[in-house]
């Protein structure tokens, strides 16, 4: 794991991305875990008096033995705006040493040091230190090795990655976590990896859909019931959620549809560590980790009063967003593909994308993310009579989504037609629709009469267009 995370943390480093930290008014040092100067930049050289090329490379106890870096490694703690004063400045800096990905397992430092001219405030250092830490988390986040949990997600692009980076912190964490996004982009998936990762893995994981349970019924679902507190209940009561994640994970998927009086008692869960059965005055303890997902804006929510201040910053002590597959690229290859493989597997058949197909794929939206995207395959491998699956076989409305496409190409958004009067942007994305169109029908349909049936036209214009696009 170390030495993955040091090569991506050197990769990224020697980008353009990050070209930035050498730039900065601040010194950073970043060593390995071993002690190596990994990267220095322009005003760390200036303070250690040697030029960063001199610097890279070597063991940084040869350079300073007395380094604060050192023994914040060897301690395993990290240092917050510690005065050291430099022989080769002949004066003070302000030095602050962090340990990333974490203290307990670090696999490299990073040292921000400045020039006293004056005290900096405690909010300009936490500023800093946050500014260079989102820089370097985001090179670990590209190049670590995650756990096999969160191997299941599929994805490369740069958002997704640094989602999974911080889920994968989060399951060596105990704290809640929300993760938000839109629906359909695997949240579900995510928060199952957190809790596989977890110390409570060897525990239940329970799941509840807050939005399929009626209000009514919500109370008796979380927290049980004692025996004779509903007609037609069981005799002898019934255990909750709440008693069937103790010492595991309970998930609360779409949590924004609680309502108000029921957010006050898992609230009272959360803060007093024990829940009462319905019915019953018992106090029953229980040790259990909430994890939360939604797709909407509890922020929104809080300003309208629909969700309570105090139960969202119980929630979301770390708050991971996984991105829409419209934003992710490539990925919307990669996940097609591993879709593609497991279905093919399960209908014990072999097919592969066309390249028309994966532009059509590129140029959707994706409103549906990954759920959509695995439909639409599922569909797509069942459609074709070959090997190859083609345009054709996909559901119209992409073929209708790809002229949409087509028209933004040639008329982005805001723009004019350079010449309005040709007319021949309707007409150009309408051909290609129409052939993709007639080139479905007729592979759905090889009876042309049936095919002529299904798309409402007359012998004579179904045969005008075969001709117009030169369909045999």
């Amino acid at each position: 794991m170390e030495e993955n995370v040091e090569k991506g943390l050197e990769t990224v480093l020697q980008s353009g991305e990050f070209h930035i930290l050498k730039h900065i008014g601040d010194a950073v040092l970043v060593t390995s875990r071993q002690g190596t100067v990994v990267y220095a930049n322009d005003a760390c050289s200036r303070i250690m008096g040697l030029p960063a090329h001199a610097l890279a490379g070597r063991k940084l106890a040869e350079i300073e033995a007395d380094s604060l870096t050192l023994k914040a490694m060897a301690n395993r703690t990290e240092v917050a705006n510690v005065r050291k004063y430099i022989d080769s400045l002949k004066g003070a800096v302000i030095c602050s040493v962090l340990l990333l990905p974490s203290a307990e397992d670090f696999a490299c430092s990073v040292t921000i040091m400045n020039v006293v001219h004056q005290e900096a405030s405690e909010a300009d250092s936490k500023a800093r230190r946050r500014y260079v830490e989102s820089y370097l988390d985001a090179g670990i986040a590209r190049g670590a090795d995650l756990p096999a949990p969160f191997k299941k997600l599929v994805g490369a692009s740069s958002p997704f990655r640094a989602a999974l980076y911080l889920a994968y912190k989060a399951g060596r964490a105990d704290f809640s976590v929300l993760v938000t996004g839109e629906s359909g982009v695997g949240k579900e998936l995510l928060v199952r990896a957190i809790h596989e990762s977890s110390r409570r893995c060897d525990h239940e994981f329970v799941s509840i859909n807050c939005a399929a349970i009626p209000g009514t019924l919500i109370e008796s679902e979380l927290f049980g019931y004692a025996s004779g507190s509903f007609t037609g209940g069981r005799k002898e009561g019934k255990k909750g959620l709440f008693d069937l994640a103790d010492k595991g994970t309970l998930f609360f998927d779409e949590v924004a549809d609680f309502e108000l009086n029921t957010q006050a008692k898992i609230l009272r869960v959360l803060e007093e560590g024990e829940f009462r059965r319905v019915g019953d005055q018992k106090c029953i303890p229980v040790d259990t980790r909430i994890l939360s997902a939604t797709n909407r804006d509890l922020s929104r929510m809080m300003i309208e009063g629909k969700f309570r201040e105090d139960l969202f910053y119980r929630l979301n002590t770390m708050t991971i967003h996984v991105p829409p597959l419209r934003e992710r690229g490539r990925d919307i290859e990669l996940i097609a593909g591993h879709f593609l493989d497991g279905l093919c597997r399960h209908y014990k058949r072999k097919a592969e994308f066309s390249r028309a197909t994966m532009d059509i794929f590129f140029s959707h939206p994706w409103p549906g993310n990954a759920r959509e995207l695995r439909s639409v395959v599922n569909y797509a491998l069942n459609m074709t009579d070959s090997e190859l699956i083609e345009p054709s076989d996909l559901p119209h409305y992409l073929l209708v989504s790809q002229g949409r496409a087509e028209l933004d190409r040639r008329i982005p958004a805001g723009s004019e037609p350079e010449n309005p009067g040709r007319g021949l942007v309707y007409k150009d994305v309408m051909e290609a629709f129409e052939k993709d169109l007639l080139e479905a029908v007729l592979k759905r349909f090889p009876n042309r009469t049936r095919a002529m049936e299904a798309l409402g036209l007359s012998r004579r214009s179904f045969y005008l267009k075969l001709a117009k696009h030169r369909i045999c």
